[in-house]
C-alpha cells in the first residue's frame, strides 16, 4: 500500500532510507519525533500518510514563509489543490474564506503565531484534524521564548484544538533539544527516529587567520571553491558589504522586502548568480540540491546552527565543502548579539516598578525607549505576565549563560586539533566514523582543479524589477 501510494501520488519508485518506518508509525497513530538530515525527505513522511488514512486535515506549523511557499509549490505541482496557508501575506478576507471552508483542504500550512489567533484556534477545534505537524521543531527549543513566544505555547495550542496526533520533524537535535520538543509538545510515548547527523559528502575545513586578512582570504576562497556557494555572516550590514566585494554575488537578509528576497532567491535557485552572501535568514525552505560550498565568514552562535547551515551543501549526494574562517575575537560579535536579545536588568526593574504603580503595558515602550515589536520588549512583556521580578532576572541570567555555553562549544569546534567530524558527532551523541577526505585535521582537503563556475544570465535585481513593472 505504501509503495503504491508513493508511486501514484508522488511519482517515486522507492522510499529513501528511514522514510517507510516513520510513515508506518504515523499511520499506526503514534506521536512521532523524526530527526532527519537536510535533504532526506522529511516532508514526504507527513504528507503521504494523509493520502493513506484520508481522515481529515493535516495541519503543518512552519516557522518561515519561504518554507511554507516552497512546500506548497511542490504540493501543487503534483496536482493537489486541497492545500491552503494562513500567514501574514493573506488578507483578512482571504483568511476568513479559508477558515469558513476548512473541510475543502487536505493540508493547511500556518505559522505558530497564526495558530495562536483565537478565531483560528476555535475553527480548528471544530474540524477533524488527522495530524498536527511541527516542522523545523528545533525552533521550539531555540526560539521558544526569546524570538517566537508562540513556539513555547504549541503544547497548549495543541490541547485547544483537540490534542490530535502530533509529529515533530527537524534536521538536527541534540539530546536536550529532543527532550525540549517532547515536553513542550506533550508528545505521548513518541516513536523516535533519529538519523545520523553525519553528512559524509561534506568536507569540513577551518582556516585560522588574522582578522585583517579575512576579507582577502574570502575573495581568494570564492575563486577556489566549487560553486554555487553560500557565504554566511552574522549581520545584515556585513552581508551587504561582502556581496559588493565578491564577484558574482548577491546578498540576502531579513531586513529586505519580501519582493526583493524572493527575487534574489530565485536568481540563486536558477543559477543566474553563483554566490549568495546572507545571514541565517537564508536557508530553511531553499530547495537547491547543487550547492557545492558553504563558507562561514563569522562564527555561528551554536553547533546546531552550524550543522543546519552547512547542510545546505551537497544535498545531491555529491562532494561538497564547508569552510569556517576564524580569527581570534570573532566570538565577540555573537556575544554582542546575544546580549542584544535580552532586556537589560535596569529596564526590567523599571518595567516592574512601573507596572506595580499602575502603568499599562501599552505605555512601557515609550518609557523604556523600545519599539513595541522589538523582540526584547515582547520577551519582557511575557516575563511581566508570568514571573516575579527576581524570577525574571534569574531566568534571563540563566538563558544568557546557556547561550554563552553554546557559543563556547562552537569555538571549541573552531579551535580543536582533533577530528572535526568526530567532535560534531559526539555533540549529537553519535559514534565516530572513519572516512576519507574527512576534515582538514585528518588530512589535506583539496578543492577540485576546475571549480564549477555557474555561467549566468546576469540580471541585477533592481533592473529585473524595472523590467517586470515597466509599462513602456
Amino acid at each position: 500500500m505504501y509503495e503504491a501510494t508513493l508511486k501514484r501520488v508522488f511519482g517515486y519508485e522507492s522510499f529513501r532510507p528511514g522514510q517507510r518506518d516513520i510513515i508506518h508509525a504515523v499511520i499506526e497513530g503514534q506521536d512521532v519525533l523524526a530527526v532527519m538530515p537536510t535533504g532526506a525527505g522529511k516532508s514526504l513522511t507527513f504528507q503521504l500518510p494523509s493520502y493513506i488514512k484520508n481522515q481529515g486535515l493535516t495541519v503543518i506549523v512552519s516557522p518561515l514563509l519561504s518554507l511554507i511557499e516552497d512546500q506548497m509549490l511542490h504540493i501543487r505541482e503534483r496536482g493537489e489543490r486541497g492545500v491552503a496557508r494562513l500567514t501574514s501575506m493573506e488578507s483578512a478576507e482571504e483568511k476568513q474564506d479559508i477558515i469558513n471552508h476548512l473541510k475543502r483542504y487536505r493540508f493547511l500550512y500556518l505559522s505558530p503565531e497564526q495558530l495562536a489567533v483565537p478565531y483560528v484556534t476555535r475553527a480548528l477545534a471544530n474540524v477533524k484534524i488527522q495530524m498536527l505537524v511541527i516542522d523545523e521543531a528545533h525552533c521550539i527549543s531555540q526560539w521558544g521564548h526569546e524570538f517566537r513566544p508562540e513556539y513555547a505555547r504549541l503544547g497548549e495550542l495543541r490541547k485547544q484544538i483537540g490534542s490530535p496526533q502530533c509529529m515533530a520533524v527537524t534536521a538536527t537535535a541534540p539530546e536536550g533539544v529532543k527532550q525540549d520538543i517532547i515536553e513542550k509538545l506533550a508528545l505521548f510515548s513518541p516513536e523516535q527516529f533519529v538519523h545520523s547527523a553525519n553528512r559524509p559528502e561534506i568536507r569540513l575545513l577551518v582556516e585560522r587567520l588574522e582578522k585583517e586578512k579575512k576579507l582577502e582570504r574570502l575573495k581568494e576562497l570564492i575563486r577556489e571553491i566549487p560553486k554555487p556557494a553560500v557565504v554566511y555572516t552574522a549581520t545584515r550590514r556585513e552581508a551587504e558589504a561582502l556581496a559588493f566585494e565578491l564577484e558574482d554575488a548577491l546578498f540576502y537578509h531579513g531586513g529586505m522586502s519580501t519582493e526583493d528576497r524572493r527575487l534574489v532567491q530565485s536568481q540563486f535557485l536558477r543559477d543566474e548568480v553563483s554566490v549568495m552572501v546572507c545571514t541565517s535568514a537564508f536557508g530553511m525552505g531553499v530547495n537547491k540540491d547543487n550547492v557545492r560550498s558553504v563558507v562561514h565568514f563569522q562564527l555561528p552562535a551554536t553547533v546546531e546552527a552550524y550543522m543546519q547551515e552547512i547542510g545546505r551543501a551537497g544535498r545531491d549526494g555529491q562532494p561538497a565543502f564547508a569552510v569556517l574562517l576564524y580569527a581570534d575575537g570573532d566570538e565577540r560579535i555573537q556575544q554582542f548579539l546575544i546580549d542584544g536579545q535580552y532586556p537589560k536588568d535596569e529596564d526590567m526593574r523599571l518595567a516592574y516598578f512601573e507596572r506595580e504603580n499602575g502603568t499599562s503595558i501599552a505605555q512601557l515602550p515609550r518609557l523604556l525607549r523600545m519599539n513595541e515589536e522589538d523582540p526584547k520588549f515582547l520577551l519582557l512583556k511575557q516575563l511581566l505576565t508570568e514571573r516575579s521580578l527576581q524570577e525574571a532576572l534569574d531566568w534571563v541570567k540563566e538563558r544568557k549563560r546557556d547561550r554563552y555555553r553554546q557559543l563556547g562549544q562552537m569555538m571549541d569546534y573552531a579551535l580543536i586539533r582533533t577530528c572535526r567530524r568526530d567532535y560534531l558527532l559526539r555533540y549529537f551523541s553519535e559514534q565516530t566514523v572513519d572516512q576519507e577526505e574527512c576534515c582538514d585535521v585528518c588530512g589535506p582537503i583539496p578543492f577540485p582543479d576546475t571549480p564549477q563556475i555557474v555561467r549566468k544570465n546576469v540580471t541585477e535585481w533592481k533592473i529585473r524589477l524595472t523590467q517586470i513593472f515597466s509599462f513602456e
